[in-house]
């Protein structure tokens, strides 16, 4: 599937999850329901344009001039910890090949989950009272859970855009 596939895909899948989100407002605790329900729309196009941010392209030049522009913004809000996390996601598709890890379902669900627990453990690790128990990690995963879930559904609409099915296969432009 070429970008512009993509791009059509994780808008679709955007809204889809965003308007679920926003039916679903209990979830979003003391949260913003505008700000929760736009936030998600965001992360769920991200990830599915994240796993071809691996290629060079005019995908990966505006995306890197996005996360530049996103890091310095962290920066000078002082969220050293996210600005952390948004570098070391953005910088993962470049250490393979195209069409090698991000292009799994395995790494669909590992990654999302796995960088929320490292965002979890940032947050917690200059605690006085640090223990990082399993008790913690499911708490912050259910009060986070929209955000896991828009990244894994976004990825996972690249995924299928990218899949083999009669309906979705167009690999025009798109090696």
């Amino acid at each position: 599937m070429n970008f512009k596939g993509h791009i059509t895909g994780g808008i679709v899948s955007g809204t889809i999850l965003a308007s679920a989100t926003f039916l679903l407002k209990d979830f979003f605790g003391g949260a913003d329901p505008l700000q929760s329900v736009l936030s998600i729309f965001g992360i769920t196009v991200f990830f599915s344009l994240f796993p071809d941010v691996d290629i060079g392209s005019v995908l990966q030049r505006w995306f890197y001039r996005a996360i530049f522009i996103i890091l310095l913004y962290l920066g000078y809000q002082k969220q050293y910890e996210l600005a952390t996390l948004i570098a070391i996601i953005a910088l993962t598709p470049i250490l393979h090949h195209h069409r090698g890890w991000t292009h799994s379902y395995i790494a669909a669900f590992f990654v999302p989950v796995s960088l929320a627990c490292l965002y979890e453990y940032i947050l917690i690790k200059d605690h006085q009272s640090y223990t990082w128990s399993t008790r913690q990690i499911y708490g912050y995963m259910q009060d986070h859970m929209w955000v896991i879930i828009a990244c894994i559904f976004g990825w996972c609409t690249h995924l299928l855009l990218d899949s083999q099915i009669p309906f979705f296969k167009n690999d025009r432009g798109h090696q």
